[in-house]
Parts: structure tokens; C-alpha cells; sequence
């Protein structure tokens, strides 16, 4: 009995240490784990410990508590033992605000992700190295990295996107490795060969004849699974089209009077951003000018472009090029260019001057998403809005968080639009599709409002009060305030200068009171200008012009400026006047508060007050 007992247990340990040698955790922790620049001599920086590095290509690293990547930098890491699989990043604040996980993105492998309303974000992936780059400052506490040697994910035998058939789609993998795939938003997994989510394919090519995701991992013989993999096929039924000869219809604008053209028929329009559509028998869109088509009832999937001249050459169809959605492909011995996508709207860029003979718009079947009367946003107090679709569709929507569907009269989520107003008194998301004559839906749209009742309406002339404003704050927490808004409050506290005179402090609605505060963060003074200290002090009634965040758990006003101080919008202090010769080792600012080394003639800030430098 010893003896079996004793053989489980190797087993067992055999079976354990199998599954921790597949995967390897690496943890950095910013308050321990550090590198050698600091805030006074940021640059590139790394750390690296158990065969990983972190690196940023312009912050810091040997900070207190956490790590920096600037604005424009790159956050990179590298693996020389195994490939990455998993990044879990920690931010010191939440989603898109300022130092947040949603100031990463582009990542050159795997896919990242971010918690909205949360300090994590994550990458997936199955690489020895990748890079991310950074929006805005990225401020992070810590960095887990789970190394593994997983099998690479399969590989779909043809690419995703839009097609006018049925397509055969095979998938294949690595050898010693099977496939498991779903087809219906799944994701797939595998625990074992009892207990998975998803389809064993068995090598037969799968038959996609409606629009469908496959997702696929890759299975080894230990178990381990590929990083998900999946592509979408669009497959649409041409219904009909329009034809556009600009012989036969035109615009309203020659070669003696370009400018802002457009052409419309039967629902779908053609129009240039700058050219002319009104000639004997061509369209010109110039250099620089974007060539667009839309479509009002169905989605447009293909578009066949006939130009004067061959592929590259001077007017033909190479001259226009990156499509806003779908792609775009042109003849290189041959005067048609042709756009292929499932769009209600798409737009081309000219690199140079294109004359066009002939557009045909090819639409499908599907009706276009419908279309609100106003956009998603925060408003103040009661809205009323409007939905369309189209001519000959009818719209099914929900506001209670439902997804809408439509399979017949009888069935269907939602509620069938009457064409009357809806009115929004409090925060709602409408999420709509249209639908055909042959019950055909739409993709989903989708409008937030946020309605907010305050005080005031963050406007100079009825500015926010603070606790205006962290209503407003609240009800846009998840991507901040990236409006500027007008709070007024009472200074209370220390006032905190920077070395290019910017305030920071705390205001509150009562001086006396310092409840319901918010911070003001690295201020600009009045005008826009440098903030000297003595400007303001504790008591001191101000206005902030500002956009607003949450800095972790912290309300913040930042990046704004001091509109007012007590009523007054600027300084009397008057204007001097100095010779450029009395400026060495002072400190000039110009007005939009940046440190000058060697000004010129001009108005300036020293000290504080303008000053005119002769």
C-alpha cells in the first residue's frame, strides 16, 4: 500500500512540476523592482530580473511607487526565456484618465485590453517581445508576466472580411496539436477531452455561408493552449445598385468654381470634399480632397471607380487610397479601382488629382444601422430624441440594456418604433437596429446620454459648482471630462507653485468648509498665464476653466487654467518695460506660460506681470 501510495506521489509531483515548468510567473513591483532615471533625468530606462525586461523608451523607473512612460514613448517587454503569454499592468488611475491603462495602446503583438472603470489593463499574447505605445502618461505600480510554452494559434486559410459567396474556410496548427473552434461568440477552451467549450475539428474545411466569427485555439499534447484566434466573414447578397455617369449626373460645381461637390440618387450619394461634379463628362476630386460614398437605405459593399487614365498615372484610379473602412484595390495596367467592404459610409483620400467617368455602388441586403437625432454626450435635464433608418425600414430598440433582435412580428427584443420623441430624464443608452421588408436586421447602434441636473451648466457666465462638477464627473467616470467647463469653489489649503508657475490646490463650495473637495492640478493663472505666488490664498474665491478626471480615487481639475480670482479675470498691474540687455539670469515666460531663453523683442511674463522687451 506504501509502495502505490508513494507511486501516486511521484506521479502526482511529476504531473505538478509539468504544469508550473509550462508556466512561469514574473512579478515587477514598482516600489522594488527599479531602474535609474528619475523625474530629473528621464530618458530610456529598464529593469529586468528572471530573464525578463520592462522597458520604456522615454520616463522613469527609479521612482517611489511607480513606474512613468511619457506621452509618445514606447513601453516594451522581452522575454529570453520563454514567450510572454499574459501582461497584467497596474495604473495608479483609472481607465482613460490621466496615468491610466487606457493610455496604452498599438500593441505590434498579441491584443490589449483595459478596465474601463479600473487600474488594470491587459495584454494577450504569445511572443518572445512586443511594445506598446503611450497616448498620454502612463503612471504603473506594478507588472505580473506569465512566460509559457504555449502552441501558436491556428491559422485560418483565408482572410477575413466581406465576400459575395459562401466561402470554405480550413484551419490548421502545429503538428502534434489539435483545434477547438466555435462558431457562435464563444470563446473557446480546453480543460480536457471531457470538459471544453467549443467544436474538435476534424480537419474537414468548415462552409460559411452567413456572416460568422470563427475563434480557435490550438491544443498540445500536455494540454496547453494557443493564445484565441478569430476572424469574421461577412458574406452579403448583392441586391441591386446605382449607377453614377458623369456624362448624365451632375453636381453644381465646373473647373472655374471647385469646391464642396456632391451627386445623389436613389438614396446613395457620391461627393467631393474639393473638386468638381458638374462637367461634359468626369468628376474631379483634387490632390489633398477626400472622394466619398453613402448610403441611406442598405449597406454599401462594393464600389467600381472608372477613371480617364491607367492605375498610377496622373488622374487614374492608384491616385486615391486609404479607405476609412473596408479596402481598396485599383488596376495597375487598367483605369478601375474597386472598394470592397459593409459600410453605410466610407471616404478615400487623393494623393493627386482623379477624374472619374463612371461610379457603381453594388448594395447588399442589410439595412444600414439607424441613426440618431442627436449624439451620445451629456446634456443637462430633459432630452428628446429621434431615431431613423431609412427609406423602407422600421427600427426595434431597447433602453433597458437589451440587445435588440428581430425574427418576425411575433418575435423580437425590444420595442417597435413609432417615429415619435423619446424623452431621456435620466441616464440612458438606446440600443436600435433597423430592419427591412425582408426582416433583414442591422448591426447594433448604440447612444449614451448622460444627464446630469445641476446648478449650473459649466459656462463661464453659469460656471459649475464643485459639487456641480463631481456630479458631472461621476456620471462620466469611466472616460473622464474631456470637455472644458467653468467650476467655481473657495480656495482651502496650502497653495502649491511649480517651477513654470502653475498652482495646484484644493477648492471646496464654502471656504469654511473643506467637504466635497476637488483638486486643482498645475494650474495656468489668469489669462492663461503664469501663476506667481501671493496671486491668491486660502478663502479666495475662483472660477477654474478645466477639463475634469478622476487621478485614482481623486476628483481633479486638470489641465485648466484660473479664470477669475475674486471677480477679476487679470491682473492691474500694468505693463513695463525693460531693454533685453537686463534679462540675464531672470526668469521670461511668453503668454502661453513657456519659459523663453533668449526673447526677442515683444510682451513677455517676469515675475509675474507683463513686460514689454525692447
Amino acid at each position: 500500500m506504501d509502495k502505490i501510495l508513494r507511486y501516486l506521489f511521484i506521479a502526482f509531483m511529476s504531473v505538478f512540476a509539468l504544469h508550473m515548468s509550462a508556466q512561469k510567473v514574473v512579478t515587477f513591483d514598482a516600489s522594488v523592482d527599479k531602474g535609474t532615471c528619475t523625474t530629473e533625468n528621464p530618458g530610456e530606462d529598464e529593469v529586468s530580473k528572471e530573464g525578463v525586461t520592462i522597458a520604456v523608451s522615454n520616463g522613469c523607473m527609479n521612482l517611489a511607487e511607480h513606474y512613468r512612460c511619457y506621452a509618445g514613448a514606447d513601453f516594451t517587454i522581452t522575454s529570453t526565456e520563454s514567450n510572454i503569454l499574459k501582461v497584467e499592468i497596474t495604473c495608479t488611475a483609472k481607465g482613460q484618465s490621466k496615468n491610466g491603462p487606457g493610455g496604452f495602446a498599438d500593441p505590434t503583438a498579441g491584443t490589449y485590453e483595459y478596465e474601463a472603470n479600473g487600474q488594470g489593463g491587459t495584454w494577450i499574447g504569445n511572443d518572445a517581445s512586443f511594445s506598446m505605445s503611450a497616448s498620454k502618461q502612463v503612471r504603473i505600480t506594478k507588472v505580473v508576466v506569465t512566460l509559457g510554452d504555449a502552441p501558436k494559434a491556428p491559422v485560418f486559410s483565408i482572410p477575413e472580411g466581406v465576400y459575395f459567396e459562401p466561402q470554405s474556410v480550413a484551419l490548421t496548427a502545429e503538428e502534434g496539436t489539435f483545434i477547438i473552434y466555435t462558431l457562435n461568440g464563444e470563446d473557446p477552451d480546453y480543460t480536457d477531452d471531457s470538459n471544453y467549450t467549443g467544436i474538435k475539428y476534424d480537419g474537414t474545411p468548415l462552409i460559411i455561408s452567413e456572416t460568422t466569427t470563427i475563434a480557435a485555439i490550438a491544443v498540445d499534447a500536455k494540454g496547453t493552449a494557443s493564445n484565441i484566434v478569430s476572424a469574421t466573414y461577412t458574406v452579403v447578397t448583392i441586391q441591386g445598385g446605382v449607377t453614377f455617369d458623369a456624362s448624365a449626373d451632375k453636381g453644381t460645381h465646373t473647373s472655374s468654381d471647385p469646391g464642396e461637390d456632391q451627386v445623389a440618387k436613389e438614396g446613395v450619394s457620391v461627393t467631393v470634399s474639393n473638386g468638381c461634379m458638374n462637367l461634359t463628362n468626369q468628376y474631379r476630386c483634387y490632390a489633398g480632397a477626400d472622394f466619398t460614398v453613402s448610403s441611406t437605405g442598405t449597406k454599401i459593399v462594393k464600389v467600381e471607380i472608372t477613371c480617364t487614365a491607367n492605375g498610377d498615372e496622373q488622374y487614374g484610379p492608384g491616385c486615391l487610397s486609404d479607405p476609412t473602412t473596408g479596402t481598396y484595390t485599383f488596376e495597375t495596367d487598367g483605369k478601375t479601382g474597386t472598394w470592397i467592404g459593409n459600410a453605410d459610409s466610407f471616404s478615400l483620400s487623393a494623393t493627386r488629382q482623379v477624374r472619374i467617368t463612371k461610379v457603381v455602388v453594388s448594395l447588399s441586403d442589410t439595412p444600414v444601422e439607424p441613426s440618431f437625432s442627436m449624439e451620445q454626450g451629456m446634456y443637462f435635464g430633459l432630452q428628446k430624441v429621434t431615431m431613423s433608418s431609412g427609406t423602407g425600414n422600421f427600427i426595434i430598440y431597447t433602453v433597458n440594456g437589451d440587445t435588440p433582435t428581430y425574427t418576425d412580428d411575433s418575435n423580437f427584443t425590444g420595442i417597435k418604433y413609432d417615429g415619435t420623441e423619446l424623452a431621456i430624464t435620466e441616464t440612458t443608452t438606446i440600443k436600435a437596429i433597423a430592419v427591412n421588408s425582408k426582416g433583414k436586421s442591422s448591426s447594433v447602434a448604440t447612444a449614451t446620454y448622460s444627464i446630469v441636473n445641476t446648478e449650473g451648466h459649466g459656462t463661464v457666465e453659469s460656471p459649475f459648482t464643485v459639487a456641480d462638477a463631481l456630479v458631472v464627473l461621476n456620471a462620466l467616470s469611466d472616460v473622464g471630462v474631456s470637455t472644458n467647463y467653468y467650476t467655481k469653489g473657495y480656495v482651502i489649503g496650502d497653495i502649491t507653485v511649480s517651477e513654470d508657475g502653475r498652482a495646484s490646490f484644493q477648492i471646496s463650495d464654502k471656504a469654511d468648509d473643506p467637504t466635497g473637495m476637488m483638486n486643482v492640478y498645475l494650474a495656468k493663472g489668469l489669462e492663461e498665464g503664469v501663476y506667481t505666488e501671493g496671486d491668491m490664498k486660502a478663502g479666495d474665491e475662483v472660477v477654474i476653466c478645466s477639463m475634469m478626471m478622476y487621478f485614482g480615487t481623486s476628483p481633479e481639475l486638470y489641465p485648466g487654467y484660473i479664470y477669475s480670482i475674486n471677480g477679476k479675470t487679470s491682473k492691474t498691474t500694468g505693463i513695463q518695460t525693460i531693454t533685453a540687455e537686463k534679462l540675464k539670469n531672470m526668469a521670461v515666460y511668453n503668454l502661453q506660460g513657456i519659459r523663453v531663453d533668449n526673447p526677442q523683442k515683444g510682451l513677455y511674463i517676469i515675475n509675474g506681470k507683463k513686460v514689454v522687451v525692447k
